[in-house]
């Protein structure tokens, strides 16, 4: 038994390192088909970045309206963290502190932006819906007001029924 194994072995090892080919190339190319997005910005400073430019962008489209609102939430999230800016009672966003210089109007032209997508939505929805945009102003400022975090600043009514500034408890 011990002379079989002997011979098993020295088969394996006298046989070497050639094992079956592997073949490296293929006899066709590979055809990979791929669609991607590409989204360029320019940073503040940086030519081609002046509100003209800016206002060129379409503004009346829903779908626009919403993927901007979106991609801004980030933006508009750190601003209400930092107590900068307040969701009021008519469904849009008031800059209640503003920092100086560049970053002040950073921060001025994003609750423009946003307030400007905001409007365009409850426009769409007043018009589907059959109501007022006051009223669809109302609705969405409720809405935007309860599910802001506590502690982030919301216009509501008072006991004496006066709208005042107040961080959510």
């Amino acid at each position: 038994m011990r002379g079989l194994f002997v011979f098993i072995a020295g088969a394996i090892l006298s046989s070497g390192c050639s094992g079956p080919s592997v073949r490296l190339s293929t006899p066709e190319p590979i055809v990979v088909d791929i669609n991607m997005r590409v989204d360029v910005y320019r940073g503040e400073g940086e030519e081609g970045s002046s509100a003209a430019s800016r206002e060129r962008q379409p503004r009346g489209d829903l779908a626009g309206a919403d993927a901007r609102r979106r991609a801004r939430t980030g933006d508009i999230q750190t601003l209400k963290n930092s107590r900068l800016i307040g969701e009021s009672r008519d469904g849009l966003l008031v800059v209640l502190s503003q920092p100086e210089g560049s970053y002040g109007e950073v921060v001025a032209r994003t609750i423009s932006e946003e307030n400007a997508d905001r409007m365009i939505l409850m426009q769409q929805a007043a018009s589907e819906r059959g109501i007022s945009l006051d009223e669809v102003q109302r609705q969405r400022g409720e809405l935007w007001r309860n599910r802001s975090f506590r502690g982030e600043w919301i216009q509501a009514k008072q006991d004496n029924q006066k709208w005042k500034w107040m961080q959510k408890p």
